[in-house]
């Protein structure tokens, strides 16, 4: 063991290289970005995984921690200090206890998430935000966590933000608005007659120009702005909402949406996957990897990490032959008008292929959940008795999905076929879910990015402002990190040791590594083949 002093120029010896070694980085990425072209998309390296912060108010704090975390992981890779798998969790409960933003409170306020774990229920007044019991004095004074934040910046636009995502490569805080987003349904059926869809009446609410089915159209207010696959979306009425932060990590160019919107920001968030969460509010949701919308894997690949289960659009679908299902019922996509479900006997026996061994077999491939239950008895018939098997969707309306079903009853091995009212996708996922055993829950390792297109932002920003990007330049001193415990025996590592984790990797050999050729003589029976 050297003296006090040789301990101290060792310390200033390896702060003197990291500092160093970083100038090296610095001067590479700005070569690498000479030229002022930006590659058609881009993310940045060694993000860390999802974190929700179900019911709380707190996504500054995880979109902040986030970033955090991202340099930590980067710095210590790069120096040795940690594997490549591994990363440091920070403490959002404790980041939020301090109540301090940015350049002022940053660095006062880092501790490792074992010491301070993320209390999800708000509480009551004055609730769980300033709760941290492991925050003592000595806690405090035994941290080894420390950085210099040498400087921040803050860009207003996509152009500027792209420039510093590839030139510093490192994750940034992103800040948005979040509108409430108005769909349409249109005046058909028996709301035809109803005052509200009379063109002479002052009920009426005219049609958007591009939903011109019939003059008058019923709002279904106060939508989500996103869907089930994680896209950020705009419409004919938006209505302010408050805003939300997330931790920015990425772009692609070439990426098209389900809304048509081709090019976007991938961005990492803090909302839960699926539905009904032991806390948080009634919403449906569904995210991607990073991988997914840099368009670097296929959709099997991406269904083997983050499977979106509850999502209406990946339920697998069976037993459609050439017969069409009599659905002339419309019903309300917000679940408020109540009209008949349209229902008729099987005709032509086309549950028996949705009960077929080899349609299980596909299902379980494709990892698409095929048994379904339903959770509304407004809509449907809650039972153990009775599994739903999707038979075809139809796109309808204004983003909404007309889904037809077999209904099963396996008491009476009847069936009967059962079209829901046109809807949008999050209302199905509160009609109908998937039994329990084939529910394959999204990996928080890799899952939770969503995709925010230039032209949602363009939109956002024109109509509510509150768009901006905090590009932070971090430095963490080489006391930060574990491998380095033996340089400063007065500080405790134990909370860092705990807090370091390997995120889950995966490697894939192919897009159907199970899949098997099946002879066609057992392959379900197609009226007139």
């Amino acid at each position: 063991m050297g003296s006090a002093a040789d301990e101290a120029v060792s310390r200033e010896a390896m702060q003197a290289a990291v500092m160093a070694q970083s100038n090296v980085a610095t001067e590479s990425a700005a070569e690498f970005h000479k030229d002022g072209k930006f590659p058609s998309k881009f993310a940045v390296d060694f993000v860390t995984p999802l974190k929700t912060q179900d019911e709380r108010g707190t996504c500054w704090d995880f979109a902040t921690v986030a970033v955090l975390e991202n340099s930590y992981r980067q710095q210590g890779i790069a120096r040795g200090w940690l594997q490549e798998e591994e990363f440091l969790a920070l403490s959002e409960q404790a980041y939020g206890a301090e109540l301090m933003y940015l350049m002022n409170g940053l660095k006062d306020s880092i501790f490792p998430n074992s010491i301070c774990p993320y209390i999800p229920d708000p509480g009551n007044d004055p609730g769980n935000d300033s709760v941290c019991p492991g925050l003592t004095l000595e806690s405090r004074e035994k941290n080894p966590l420390s950085l210099t934040i040498k400087k921040m910046d803050t860009y207003y636009d996509e152009v500027s933000v792209k420039h510093a995502l590839v030139k510093d490569r490192r994750a940034m805080a992103i800040s948005t608005a979040m509108p409430y987003i108005t769909h349409y349904y249109p005046c058909i059926g028996d709301l035809a007659g109803e005052d509200r869809c009379n063109p002479a009446s002052t009920s009426c609410t005219l049609c958007p120009p591009e939903l011109a089915m019939t003059t008058c159209c019923v709002p279904v207010e106060y939508g989500e702005n996103y869907n089930m696959n994680g896209e950020f979306i705009t419409n004919h009425v938006m209505t302010p909402e408050g805003g939300h932060a997330m931790t920015l990590v990425g772009y692609n160019d070439l990426y098209r949406t389900k809304q048509g919107y081709t090019g976007g920001f991938i961005l990492k968030n803090s909302w839960f996957d699926g539905i009904h969460p032991a806390l948080g509010p009634k919403h449906a949701r569904g995210s991607h990897s990073l991988k997914y919308w840099l368009q670097e894997i296929t959709d099997w690949e991406e269904a083997s990490m983050c499977p979106n289960s509850y999502d209406p659009e990946t339920w697998y679908q069976c037993g459609n032959t050439a017969e069409v299902i009599d659905a002339r019922r419309h019903g309300d996509p917000g679940m408020n008008i109540p009209l008949p479900i349209k229902r008729s006997t099987t005709i032509g026996g086309g549950v028996e292929s949705c009960l077929s061994e080899e349609t299980e077999l596909y299902a379980r491939v494709n990892l698409q959940p095929l048994h379904l239950r339903c959770t509304d008895p407004k809509f449907c018939v809650v039972s153990d008795e009775f599994t739903y098997f999707v038979r075809n969707t139809t796109q309808w309306g204004d983003r909404m999905l007309r889904m037809c079903l077999f209904e099963y009853n396996a008491a009476t091995t009847n069936s009967t076929e059962l079209c829901l009212p046109p809807m949008l996708t999050q209302k199905i996922a509160y009609v109908l879910s998937p039994v329990a055993e084939e529910v394959r829950e999204n990996d928080p390792d890799v899952c939770g990015f969503y995709f925010y297109p230039y032209e949602v932002l363009q939109q956002y920003k024109s109509q509510f402002g509150n768009f901006y990007v905090n590009n932070f330049e971090i430095e963490w001193h080489a006391q930060s990190y574990a491998a380095n415990k033996a340089f400063y025996p007065g500080l405790d590592y134990s909370e860092v040791e705990k807090s370091t984790r390997k995120q889950n990797q995966y490697e894939f050999v192919g897009p159907f590594p199970f899949a098997r050729i099946v002879d066609k003589k057992d392959l379900p029976a197609v009226n007139g083949a």
